[in-house]
C-alpha cells in the first residue's frame, strides 16, 4: 500500500464505521479541526476500493469543516466484508484515542455482526 492523495468530496464513511462507532463529540471535532488547521500531523485516511473511508472518519469531517479540497489516504486492497469489519474495529481503536465507552460499543458492535460469527458461535 502506497500514500495517495484523494478529493474529499470523492469519499464518505465506510457504512460500517458508522455503524460501528460513534461520531465524537462536537467539542473534540472542533478541537482535532484545529490542530490540523495549525499543522499537526495525521494520519492518512484509509479507504476502500469504493472511496469509502474505513479509518480516519473525523479526519475527513475535520478536513471538510476546513474547506480542504485534498487529503492523503492509504488505499486498503481488497477485502470480503468480513475481512473489512475487522481491518474497520482494528485500525480505528489502534489509531484514535477512544473513550471508554466508544471501545466498548465497537467491539459489542463488532462481536454482534452475525456474518463474522463461526457456526455454533464465539
Amino acid at each position: 500500500m502506497h500514500q495517495e492523495i484523494g478529493i474529499i468530496d470523492e469519499l464518505r464513511p465506510h457504512p460500517e464505521v458508522e455503524r460501528i462507532f460513534q461520531p465524537l463529540p462536537d467539542d473534540q471535532q472542533k478541537a482535532l479541526a484545529q490542530a490540523m488547521a495549525d499543522g499537526r500531523p495525521f494520519a492518512p485516511l484509509l479507504v476502500d476500493h469504493q472511496n469509502r473511508i474505513m479509518a480516519g472518519v473525523e479526519t475527513w469531517r475535520a478536513a471538510r469543516t476546513l474547506g480542504w479540497r485534498r487529503i492523503s489516504l492509504v488505499r486498503a486492497p481488497r477485502l470480503d466484508p468480513r475481512q473489512a469489519a475487522a481491518l474497520i474495529v482494528a485500525e480505528n481503536i489502534a489509531t484514535l484515542e477512544l473513550r471508554t465507552q466508544h471501545t466498548y460499543r465497537a467491539m459489542n458492535n463488532f462481536f454482534d455482526m452475525a456474518p463474522l460469527r463461526p457456526p455454533g458461535g464465539w
